[in-house]
């Protein structure tokens, strides 16, 4: 086989097709029957490659069972189409021995530009093919567009549709192949749930007696109250214990105020049970003396004066009662303020109701996921996605949701990661992959993300790593990295 006028394309850096390419193509309906008879040209492989700023198209041309009239030509002219937009490629003509010598001295008005193949008369066997290879500058409506090749039998500018072969699908984003790795949370064997909140409610001066009516305390044993009728309504729920813990105010002799918390306590929860006509034996007291705790907090939230010098003594080893004297003594006036302002609201009560879920069946678990999330377990979140599209908004506002109700566990918050990945939203997926852990999902997701952001060696170390623990989307990635190296990304 002679060839006159090859052109091949040459880039400097090495080329990776983006999986797009196709083997012993057919070719389309021919304008004749004799042409037809006599073209049996197959296009072996057509694929097209990223290059940096380029796209490269190859073609092999298979001509093992051509037999060329030596007056006729074929033309095939590969073009990328999105319909709107077209860009056409350099042509090749076929030639049989007349049209060859004929090419030479006058060329191919309809293909002025043409790569011209001599198939001489009398070459069988295997191995007659013909490599192709165009460089063109990539524009972007060309990615998703498609690739297709026009056959010519006649050589003579025919361009009809049906003489085109079927087009191949251009994508030249390998970042939209890249996967993740979901974890299927475990299945809870008892969905246990709490209740939290704190009520201030007032007892007269160094008094254990309580009197619903007295000050705001109508308003805050509601609190404790609906909370508790809000539990025991729901018919999926079963209260299981009831914990009431007091807390006095630095004031006054330690040993008066653990007497004043412990009792006050047992009788908040004296009057809660039997408003409730409730089992004794769901309850239980405790209680601390002082909250030092809770003064610290205010202390280090506040403007207040000389508060460096406060702390140090609220943090200090020193007992409580000459840690309070020395706070009176030395800053009488930060004293009053913090007397008034803070020390009521270091007395209250916080209490923790406990209760159980009744498990769900998968529709169920649709409905409560609207209204009661928190009743749901992992698991039953899980499944519920899965009824879902992937990516679809429904599925997607599943595993946020698990994220919301379960902000430190570590599969809920890998699985939300990969949400994030899947968008392309790279600061919430940094955030819940704080708390994704170690496993190799985990690993798979964070070299995932350090691929999208471009450090390819971070990308490498954690994709390798999932990959060596058996995650087969890290070896996917793993590819995927060689392509954006390859294309220079």
């Amino acid at each position: 086989m002679n060839t006159k006028y090859t052109y091949y394309s040459k880039i400097a850096r090495p080329l990776l097709a983006l999986s797009i390419v196709v083997s012993s193509v057919g070719m389309a309906e021919a304008a004749t029957e004799t042409c037809r008879d006599s073209a049996k040209v197959k296009i072996e492989t057509l694929a097209a490659r990223r290059a940096g700023k380029n796209i490269v198209v190859t073609m092999r041309l298979g001509m093992d069972s051509l037999k060329l009239k030596s007056d006729m030509l074929i033309a095939y002219t590969p073009f990328v189409s999105d319909g709107t937009n077209t860009a056409r490629m350099r042509p090749v003509l076929i030639t049989g021995r007349n049209e060859h010598y004929r090419y030479l001295r006058e060329g191919n008005k309809s293909y002025p530009d043409a790569e011209e193949v001599w198939r001489r008369k009398g070459s069988k066997g295997e191995g007659l093919k013909y490599e192709y290879s165009y460089v063109m500058p990539f524009e972007e409506w060309m990615d998703g567009a498609r690739l297709y090749v026009d056959e010519d039998l006649c050589g003579c500018g025919d361009e009809l549709a049906d003489n085109t072969l079927v087009g191949l699908p251009l994508d030249f984003d390998p970042t939209k192949n890249l996967l993740t790795a979901f974890v299927t949370p475990q299945v809870e064997a008892q969905k246990v749930r709490e209740e939290k909140g704190s009520a201030f409610i007032d007892f007269p001066v160094d008094k254990i007696v309580l009197y619903p009516d007295y000050r705001k305390n109508p308003r805050e044993l509601a609190k404790i109250i609906e909370t508790i009728e809000k539990v025991k309504k729901d018919k999926n729920l079963t209260i299981t214990h009831i914990d009431i813990h007091g807390y006095a105010s630095p004031e006054s002799p330690y040993d008066h105020n653990a007497w004043l918390a412990e009792n006050r306590a047992k009788t908040l929860k004296n009057y809660v049970r039997n408003l409730m006509s409730m089992d004794n034996s769901l309850f239980s007291v405790s209680s601390t003396p002082e909250d030092w705790a809770g003064l610290k907090k205010y202390v280090s939230e506040s403007n207040i004066s000389n508060k460096e010098a406060i702390l140090d003594i609220v943090n200090s080893d020193m007992k409580p009662d000459p840690k309070e004297w020395k706070i009176k003594k030395t800053y009488p006036t930060e004293y009053r303020f913090m007397l008034s302002t803070w020390y009521p609201a270091l007395r209250h009560s916080d209490y923790v109701i406990t209760y159980t879920v009744r498990p769900f069946t998968v529709e169920e678990a649709k409905e409560i996921l609207k209204t009661k999330p928190k009743q749901l377990s992992l698991n039953e979140m899980f499944m519920v996605a899965q009824t879902y599209k992937p990516g679809s908004a429904e599925y997607n506002n599943v595993f946020a949701t698990a994220a919301r109700m379960f902000p430190e566990d570590e599969t809920a918050c890998l699985n939300a990661a990969n949400i994030a990945l899947n968008n392309r939203d790279f600061t919430t997926a940094e955030h819940f992959l704080k708390k994704a852990g170690s496993s190799p999902q985990a690993d798979l997701a964070r070299g995932t993300l350090a691929l999208l952001k471009h450090d390819y060696t971070t990308a490498e170390q954690l994709l390798q790593k999932a990959a060596d623990a058996g995650i087969p989307e890290a070896s996917n990635n793993l590819k995927i990295l060689e392509q954006m190296k390859a294309m220079g990304e």
